[in-house]
């Protein structure tokens, strides 16, 4: 029901190929995955980013069941959408490809990691080495605290809300010109900056909630224009689509979870999993074995991310030794451009250069 958008970065010669999978709703031309295509690209690499399972065009052309929330599903169409277009680039590009890796950022850091099971036991495509960035641990907390973080714009009202994401795409902008004219090399720019620019702890809290958020509304509207399941009770027209893409937009992700895929699998399976059950069979340590015995995976997280507890790092570094890089500072994906973590993405898949 579409293409597939992606994105190719071509080398003139053969070179390895390292995949990115972009966070949760994330297009083939999402910043973070755009900004780790160029780094590398610099380097010598052959990039392709993909769309996330649940970006709408993912959804519409590369999804076998146009239902994306399963982790081992959505991990098995994109694992099937990295072979057709590796064939594409080296039928229609004549691109010559050496060895490959995979880049997963957030959300797509915990599909990486269900791939690396899938390429051990298939191996059709062969990803030597695996980069997981803030990959979410406990999923269904990490969406709980999502979720409570987009629900603060009930505590803010409708006006104050609007005049927090004006503001909030202001400073955007601002700290991307400052990247753009002087890339930032100090880690300490970004220790306070919610008070150099006047936000509170709350107000950059629903700021990135909401954005995270954003994606599963696209998702809802799509699912009903081709599943008919029934929820979104907005009448659409040519002439009024808004009322309805509205209505898609008051659900949570948890909401997502409850009212349309817990039923799914009920429909699926005829079982209905409780919510720790369904935790443990799409989060990480689903796949905890492979993460263990392959020791060309490797992990970067951040001490302050909001999106993962103590725990999970203990258990990211139990599990992975010195293969999991935790990093004081930098929330959640925010310290990509730092000139360590630069360094040792680029540490990361320098092997594969070697090796043309």
């Amino acid at each position: 029901m579409g293409t597939l958008r992606v994105r190719f970065y071509q080398q003139p010669h053969s070179a390895p190929l390292i995949f990115i999978i972009p966070g949760l709703g994330g297009s083939a031309y999402s910043g973070a995955a755009q900004y780790i295509a160029e780094l590398l690209v610099d380097e010598g690499f052959h990039i392709l980013i993909l769309p996330s399972p649940f970006n709408w065009n993912f959804t519409l052309a590369a999804s076998r069941s146009g239902f994306p929330g399963l982790t081992q599903e959505d991990s098995e169409d994109l694992y099937s959408a990295m072979q057709l277009t590796l064939n594409y680039i080296k039928e229609h590009y004549g691109a010559k490809v050496g060895r490959t890796g995979l880049i997963g950022l957030s959300n797509g850091a915990l599909y990486a990691a269900y791939i690396s099971q899938i390429d051990a036991e298939q191996k059709n495509i062969g990803i030597a080495t695996y980069l997981l960035v803030n990959p979410p641990v406990d999923l269904l907390e990490g969406i709980e605290k999502i979720d409570q973080m987009a629900q603060l714009a009930k505590k803010f009202g409708t006006e104050k809300t609007k005049r927090i994401e004006a503001y909030g795409l202001g400073v955007a902008a601002e700290v991307l010109e400052k990247e753009f004219n002087d890339p930032f090399s100090d880690p300490e720019y970004f220790a306070n900056w919610d008070k150099r620019f006047h936000l509170t702890d709350k107000q950059i809290q629903y700021l990135i909630g909401r954005e995270l958020q954003s994606s599963i509304g696209d998702v809802i509207y799509v699912l009903e224009l081709v599943h008919h399941v029934g929820v979104l009770r907005t009448p659409i027209s040519y002439t009024n689509r808004n009322d309805r893409f509205n209505e898609a937009h008051s659900y949570s992700l948890m909401d997502y979870v409850k009212v349309f895929l817990i039923p799914r699998l009920n429909q699926k399976r005829g079982t209905q999993p409780g919510a720790g059950a369904l935790n443990v069979r799409f989060s990480l340590k689903e796949v905890e074995s492979t993460l263990m015995t392959n020791k060309n995976i490797f992990v970067m997280h951040n001490r302050d991310d909001f999106l993962v507890s103590s725990a999970d790092l203990d258990y990211l570094e139990g599990l992975l030794g010195d293969r999991a890089k935790i990093y004081p500072y930098g929330g959640h994906m925010g310290n990509l451009w730092y000139s360590q973590n630069r360094k040792d993405i680029v540490s990361i898949f320098k092997p594969l250069l070697k090796a043309q």
